[in-house]
């Protein structure tokens, strides 16, 4: 078995309710960070280690991924979305994916991806791990070492990078290793997934707790950039990262302040920088100060408004002489004239919460 993959699965149905007011209009994986989509960054990934055909699993707002073929025409990538119609779990929703892959061996390694995270580790010492494996092992996990592991999946490896133990989000994790949602698997688990038919079903929860129990399970420790990009203060943080020191796989300081659309219009007299990115017709009027924010598609910062660390959603208004500090505006939101907000989520055209 080759180490470069055939495939690769993004796992990109959830709600991102994590993430609202953000994802009212747009999927969490849609989300831009610096200046591209999260699941962009992740398809660029697949295709720099060969990856040529790649199955995005969906289900909220399944029709706005269809922005994603021309991006995956000039990757090279044959790209299909899964649409899960009825809830499936992420097990249920990996194992609809796998099925509508092209025709494959059982043995072929697939790359399968949550679609709210970014991470520069060696994906292609992780798949070769499952290459030197022997058959019956069916899932490598990347697995990384965090302070407190009370908000992850803890891992416990063991001798040659078995996995003996899996135990999701625990006030009492038996270990600092935690999974960090990089899958390489085994096309075949495709049949094991299926044959729970219709019902729900967890990787975490249900599937991967089988397979270490069957001791099916490696490990792939790495320390490297990760970003789960499940929040709109990460997603600010993650995108001013991106624009200051470039992909997770790179990581070089990339001399730019910010990025800013050839489209989107930005007065002289307005600063605007900290690794912020403004998007295609956004306006950002004179005496503006936008630092280490998302400005969206046609957001509007009015003449004197301050915004910091914040994200903006398509068509949002942040009102003249205004302040912002850690706030996510949705869609089509306005603040009032010089309005001083910190850690608000506005919903709506006028609601705060």
């Amino acid at each position: 078995m080759s180490a470069s993959p055939a495939a690769g699965v993004v796992l990109a149905g959830g709600l991102g309710t994590r993430m609202r007011p953000l994802t009212a209009s747009t999927p969490k994986p849609l989300l831009p960070v610096g200046g591209e989509p999260v699941v962009v960054h992740q398809l660029r990934m697949l295709a720099e280690i060969g990856v040529r055909e790649v199955v995005v699993a969906t289900s909220y707002r399944a029709a706005d991924f269809a922005v994603l073929d021309p991006v995956a025409e000039d990757l090279g990538l044959r790209l299909r979305c899964s649409v899960e119609e009825e809830p499936l779990g992420t097990g249920g929703a990996l194992g609809a994916a796998l099925g509508a892959l092209l025709p494959g061996e059982p043995d072929d390694p697939v790359v399968v991806l949550n679609g709210d995270l970014l991470t520069g580790h060696d994906l292609a010492a992780q798949l070769a791990v499952l290459a030197c494996s022997p058959r019956e092992v069916e899932v490598v996990l990347h697995v990384r070492e965090v302070a407190d592991a009370r908000a992850f999946g803890s891992v416990v490896v063991e001798g040659e990078g078995v996995v003996t133990a899996f135990v999701e989000k625990s006030d009492a994790p038996p270990s600092r290793l935690v999974n960090a949602g990089t899958y390489v698997v085994r096309r075949r688990l495709g049949r094991d997934l299926g044959a729970s038919g219709d019902a729900p079903l967890s990787l975490e929860r249900d599937v991967l707790p089988g397979l270490v129990a069957r001791r099916t399970v490696r490990a792939h420790v790495e320390d490297a950039y990760f970003v789960d990009v499940g929040s709109p203060a990460a997603l600010v943080a993650a995108s001013a990262d991106a624009v200051l020191r470039g992909s997770p796989r790179t990581e070089r300081p990339t001399g730019a302040t910010a990025w800013v659309h050839p489209e989107a219009h930005v007065d002289p007299r307005a600063q605007v920088g900290a690794g912020s990115t403004v998007h295609a017709g956004a306006r950002i009027g004179p005496e503006a100060v936008v630092t280490g924010s998302v400005v969206m598609a046609d957001a509007v910062i009015e003449d004197g408004a301050e915004v910091e660390r914040s994200a903006l959603g398509p068509g949002a208004v942040v009102a003249a002489g205004a302040r912002l500090t850690r706030c996510a505006l949705g869609a089509g939101a306005r603040t009032d004239e010089r309005a001083n907000l910190a850690d608000a989520l506005v919903d709506g055209p006028t609601g705060t919460r």
